[in-house]
């Protein structure tokens, strides 16, 4: 799936994240936290929640979420002062706030509908 949003393509089939087109080279974990903060887009994700989902069944101190939401930021050009992209929820957690879109490359399907004498199409 691609998922849009402003100027940066996420694709979770290719494990790339584009900005203008242009390919940006991330380190595994922080592609990790993008795709599942904007996979859980519809709620704040809370530190332990992301520590269980990048790192399951290791002992990691925070600082290396800490780690991953800079260089998420940087990637999609957002920060902390801005939060267009990623919003620190105090005392909770993260939350994807730009807005998505999934574009699909497929053609739109044409129904033909036989009806007695006469076809339909439906686009």
């Amino acid at each position: 799936m691609v998922y849009v949003f402003g100027e940066c393509e996420l694709d979770d089939q290719l494990y790339q994240l584009r900005r203008r087109g242009k390919v940006v080279e991330l380190e595994p974990k922080v592609f990790d936290f993008l795709a599942y903060l904007i996979c859980q887009r519809d709620r704040v994700v809370s530190r332990n929640e992301l520590m269980e989902q990048l790192w399951p069944g290791q002992i990691v101190s925070e600082a290396a979420l800490t780690h991953c939401v800079a260089k998420a930021r940087k990637a999609v050009q957002d920060d902390g002062s801005q939060q267009q992209v990623i919003k620190t929820q105090h005392g909770r957690g993260y939350r994807f706030v730009a807005e998505v879109s999934m574009p699909t490359d497929e053609p739109p399907l044409a129904v033909v509908v036989r009806s007695s004498d006469r076809s339909v199409s439906l686009s």
